[in-house]
């Protein structure tokens, strides 16, 4: 495992709902406070009262003290230990080589870092953070991490904070409607009842009713936002009341529960009671799913001869309705929502009524079922919208799959893990599909041909992973077993792994004649996946096993033909892909653009798609090297290398790729130095998705310009003005950097620029770095006389 560059004070996965912070002021310095003295600090207290708002709070507050990023890792949704460092790696991005993201790989990640870990909802996985954060903070000396849990860790060094409900206006204290404001519920509540009814307003009328919502509430956020949600229908007087009443029904309740939790309980209760008989059967049903849910998924799961399919969609309106549940995005498929506390009532309700195993079997044919169906339908015109969707069910496929080892049968479980081998691999979760292949081929071994597809799958990725020794182990054991088994079409896949596993290792003469042994057998079986994959790889494999790159163009344009036919995506998009690489290994740079280009254009209709736009940015990268385009090369590299980080893989495991990204790197260093090349990596590296395909594809003043900046002379004597008469915000200088530059040329050293703009001496200090690298200078003499040179022309 390898470090991957970090963003300074990056902050990542920032759910939406984190958009807007009211109080926690006072916590807010003391969390930052315990943070200075304390490695481990861990934010306690009750469901639904802001632990993850205020621990996000902090992270951003305190960002610029930590070089290496503030990191948010939500284990919310996540119910298996065994992947809580697989998550935390996928958080950080750390990219895959042979070493899988566990706690000793982590900690050779942080070990040296000045970084801030958030774990978020780890109650229901405490043992393993707390094992996870022990073994980090041994090694980490200058990492620290803040824990949010309604339980504490309690290991060596924590120090934790009880998160309290917001401020409530006093008892028996009359209040106006300018004194609301004074208190953090009162805030809250206005808040949100104003985004429910954009004309509501705190009035002398309505003023005692919200100070009494607050008290009833006790303060709690949760609380308030699912009572607040009810003003579409019932007036806040009208929920006082209600709320009231159900809080003295349950005034026996367990006396050792904080008053908080009974309050949260109450509400969520009265919600409950005001369901219907199968509104609340459908309610705890809709428990078993995690991450959301869509209508057809619920018609499958939830229904049986107490409930009807033909019910689903009414009670799920309903449910919208009662604030329950909530419809989330804004896709072409309807998608649900349940807050977990929510959840988790329903959860207990589903046990309390002997149904949860029933049900949760139901949920794991349905996902197992919704994996068959988009393997079989790879290579078809559904390829984007499938792909969409098991990244939408991401939390939902982790569940199904839990129970499926756990419970198995193995056949079930081996199948369902195996055919989400095109999720695994293009979406980058690599570790995560070789951790639930493991333990469905742990399970007692059926001589069945799902083992066999599993155990190649797991191969493939061992491979794509450098695992070399583990992925022919694996194939080894799938040999063994086909010629133990009758014929079936899963055998034409043994070769094929067999090729890639050599091609990997740059065993290309070896490679060759089991690509085609493979493409043969899937010709024969019509399998136009399977024909696909092959003519791909021994397009690529043909194009480098020799001089003349060109032997491996007709396999890739019969791969790009054969799936734009048949409305496939992925595919070929690869193809092209590896089209450019050879055509820039034959020196036809603009050929290797134009393909690498068509490539990314192609793989953009498969949304959210990782692995094809990194190695289409990577390719453009060395096409803009050969054409000495330094700065756009640059950022390019940087810009792919930021989605390798992200779907924890490299190229390092493929030789020839890896080969041919040391060379075109080294020379592009060369050329730049290696100041400007990192800076320029760097922009790359921090540009989003969309921006690095606008840069790819020439779409942004800002590659035109630094495709037009030349190198400058190492020299300290003034560069000569550039070619174009581009102002100076086309060349990417953002409107502080043109004061910074104005002032550089008056000669005003850095802490004379600080003191003018009223900055931190290291933030002028950073911009005048950021111009440097931007205009390709190594000093401030040169700067000088670049802009006098432009204003005398």
């Amino acid at each position: 495992m390898s470090a991957a560059t970090t963003s300074r004070g990056f902050l990542g996965n920032l759910p939406a709902e984190v958009t807007s912070f009211v109080g926690r002021r006072h916590e807010m310095t003391g969390v930052r406070r315990m943070l200075s003295t304390s490695r481990l600090v861990t934010l306690t207290g009750a469901g639904g009262v802001g632990k993850t708002r205020l621990g996000i709070r902090v992270g951003r507050e305190m960002r610029r003290a930590f070089n290496d990023g503030v990191w948010l890792v939500e284990l919310a949704e996540l119910r298996d230990p065994d992947l809580v460092a697989v998550t935390v790696a996928e958080a950080l991005g750390i990219r895959e080589e042979s070493v899988s993201p566990d706690a000793p790989g982590l900690a050779t990640f942080l070990a040296g870092r000045q970084a801030l870990l958030i774990l978020d909802n780890c109650e229901h996985l405490v043992g393993a953070c707390a094992d996870l954060a022990e073994t980090l903070l041994r090694a980490c000396p200058d990492l620290r991490i803040l824990v949010t849990s309604r339980q504490a860790l309690r290991i060596s060094g924590e120090a934790t904070l009880t998160v309290q409900p917001l401020s409530v206006p006093e008892a028996d204290v009359a209040c106006t409607p300018a004194d609301l404001s004074r208190y953090e519920s009162a805030s809250l509540l206005v808040e949100r009842a104003t985004a429910v009814l954009p004309g509501f307003a705190v009035t002398d009328a309505n003023c005692a009713t919200i100070t009494a919502l607050c008290q009833a509430l006790e303060g709690m956020p949760l609380a308030i936002e699912l009572a607040v949600a009810r003003l579409r229908v019932l007036s806040l007087h009208q929920i006082l009341e209600r709320l009231t009443d159900r809080y003295r029904l349950l005034t026996a309740g367990a006396r050792n529960a904080p008053a908080r939790q009974q309050t949260l309980r109450a509400l969520i209760d009265w919600s409950w009671d005001l369901c219907s008989e199968q509104e609340r059967l459908l309610w705890s049903r809709l428990s078993v799913f995690s991450g959301g849910l869509e209508l057809d998924a619920a018609e499958q799961v939830c229904t049986d001869e107490t409930l009807s399919a033909e019910e689903i969609l009414d009670l799920i309106a309903s449910l919208v309705d009662k604030s329950v549940i909530s419809r989330i995005g804004d896709g072409p498929r309807a998608r649900y929502r349940m807050l977990e506390v929510v959840r988790e009532y329903g959860a207990a309700r589903l046990a309390d009524a002997g149904e949860q195993h029933a049900v949760a079997r139901l949920h794991r044919d349905w996902f197992a079922e919704l994996a068959a169906y988009g393997d079989a339908h790879w290579a078809s015109p559904d390829q984007a919208a499938l792909m969409l969707r098991l990244r939408h069910e991401q939390a939902n496929l982790r569940v199904a799959l839990e129970f499926a080892v756990t419970e198995g049968p193995p056949e079930t479980a081996l199948r369902f893990a195996a055919d989400l081998q095109n999720h695994w691999f293009v979406r980058g979760f690599l570790s995560e599909g070789r951790h639930w292949l493991d333990r469905a081929l742990a399970m007692p071994a059926p001589r069945h041909w799902t083992r066999v597809k599993a155990l190649r799958v797991a191969s493939w990725i061992a491979c794509v992973q450098g695992d070399r020794s583990r992925a022919e182990a694996l194939l080894a054991d799938a040999r063994a077993l086909v010629d133990a088994l009758p014929p079936s079409p899963e055998a034409a896949f043994i070769p094929l792994v067999e090729g890639n596993v050599a091609m990997f290792g740059g065993d290309h003469a070896r490679a060759l004649p089991l690509f085609e042994q493979a493409l043969t057998a899937f010709r024969d079986l019509g399998a136009l996946s399977g024909q696909m994959w092959t003519l791909a790889v021994l397009g690529l494999a043909r194009g480098l096993a020799t001089d003349d790159p060109a032997k491996g163009y007709p396999d890739l344009m019969a791969c790009r033909d054969l799936a734009a036919a048949n409305g496939e995506v992925w595919w070929r998009s690869f193809a092209l892909w590896a089209l450019s690489v050879l055509r820039w290994r034959a020196g036809d740079s603009a050929g290797a653009a134009e393909a690498a280009k068509e490539s990314l254009e192609v793989g953009k209709l498969v949304e959210d798609e990782q692995f094809g736009m990194g190695l289409a940015l990577e390719a453009l990268g060395w096409a803009a090297g050969s054409e000495r385009r330094d700065q756009h090369a640059a950022q390019l590299l940087g810009a792919s290398e930021r989605v390798w980080r992200a779907m924890q893989a490299s190229l390092s495991s493929f030789r020839s790729l890896r080969d041919f990204h040391d060379e075109s790197t080294h020379e592009i260093r060369g050329r730049l130095g290696d100041r400007a090349f990192d800076a320029a990596f760097r922009r790359g590296a921090e540009l989003t998705t969309a921006e690095a395909v606008a840069l790819a594809l020439d779409r942004t003043g800002r590659a035109a310009a630094d495709a037009a900046v030349v190198p400058a002379p190492r020299a300290e004597t003034p560069a000569p003005p550039p070619a174009s008469d581009a102002r100076l915000a086309d060349l990417g200088l953002t409107p502080r950097e043109r004061e910074v530059i104005a002032l550089i040329a008056e000669g005003l050293s850095n802490r004379e620029i600080a003191a003018r703009l009223v900055v931190a001496q290291r933030t002028a200090e950073g911009h005048v770095e950021n111009i440097l690298s931007k205009l390709s200078f190594t000093s401030r003499a040169q700067v000088a006389g670049w802009l006098a040179a432009r204003r005398d022309t």
